[in-house]
């Protein structure tokens, strides 16, 4: 079952989150501040959790910040699946705009 593990203190993340529930079913929600989620990225070897950043594990695989919203839109249908596409540009671009927007979240909802 895949995971999405999100910062329940955050409205964007929480609504977010909760909205990838509705679309795609088998996907579990965890928040990041859980002693579940811990454990589970510990089994990832991941011991520092960022607060700023969305993690998606799917089968043996950690994606973080734009590439997990990336995994977890691609299970979705049309035409949230076609943001997905944006997976294929460098990590360095897609990371870039996602930590902006992860520095105003608060601000947002």
């Amino acid at each position: 079952m895949p995971y999405i593990l999100y910062d329940t203190n955050c409205k964007f993340c929480t609504h977010f989150a909760h909205w990838s529930v509705k679309k795609q079913k088998n996907f579990s929600i965890i928040s990041v501040r859980d002693n579940q989620a811990k454990a589970l990225l510990r089994r990832f070897s991941i011991k520092f959790i960022d607060l700023q950043t969305i993690y998606f594990i799917e089968e043996q695989n950690v994606f973080v910040r734009s590439k997990a919203v990336f995994k977890i839109l691609g299970f979705l249908n049309y035409p949230w699946k076609l943001i997905a596409l944006f997976q294929y540009l460098p990590v360095k671009v897609t990371d870039f705009f996602y930590k902006l927007f992860a520095k105003y979240r608060y601000r947002i909802v």
